[in-house]
């Protein structure tokens, strides 16, 4: 069969000029493309509470004091997962999505979750302990981290203006 603008007894020699296209591309639907988008924002925040609630209890001590470093990479992991989907999604709304999820899962892991796991109302001595305190800088900084996240794709995927 001829490629277009060819003779019917023409032979090509191997030479591709460009001038018609080896496959034919058909773009998802954006219907399609919406759904997936959805689904890996549920799969980032879930990943983002079970990786960020096992990192937060992490506590550095430097001269008696005690740094919750672990809830501060917990923060950075869980807004990177939500500013990629949205970015790759191309839709800001994904990164609030992604950050709801972990929000309300580390919320139900906090409320129903044995006393062995959560030491937020332990005290010693008057003080917070510093695991106690990295929870509270876990989800506090979660919420915060997904208006940042939120700001953060908007700004990436704002539509620039030419002047």
């Amino acid at each position: 069969m001829p490629a277009p603008g060819e003779a019917a007894g023409a032979q090509r020699h191997g030479n591709d000029d460009g001038a018609s296209p080896a496959a034919v591309v058909v773009p998802p639907s954006p219907h399609l493309a919406r759904w997936h988008g959805v689904l890996a924002a549920v799969v980032a925040g879930v990943l983002a509470a079970v990786f960020g609630t096992a990192l937060h209890a992490n506590v550095w001590y430097l001269g008696g004091m005690g740094l919750p470093v672990g809830a501060l990479a917990a923060i950075v992991l869980a807004v990177s997962l939500a500013v990629f989907v949205a970015v790759s999604g191309r839709n800001v709304l994904l990164a609030g999505l992604t950050g709801a999820v972990a929000y309300i899962l580390v919320g139900l892991a906090a409320s129903f979750s044995a006393g062995s796991l959560i030491a937020a109302g332990v005290e010693l001595e008057g003080a917070q302990p510093p695991v106690s305190l990295a929870g509270y800088v876990w989800v506090v900084g979660l919420a915060v981290g997904t208006v940042i996240a939120v700001a953060v794709s908007w700004w990436v995927l704002r539509p620039t203006r030419r002047r």
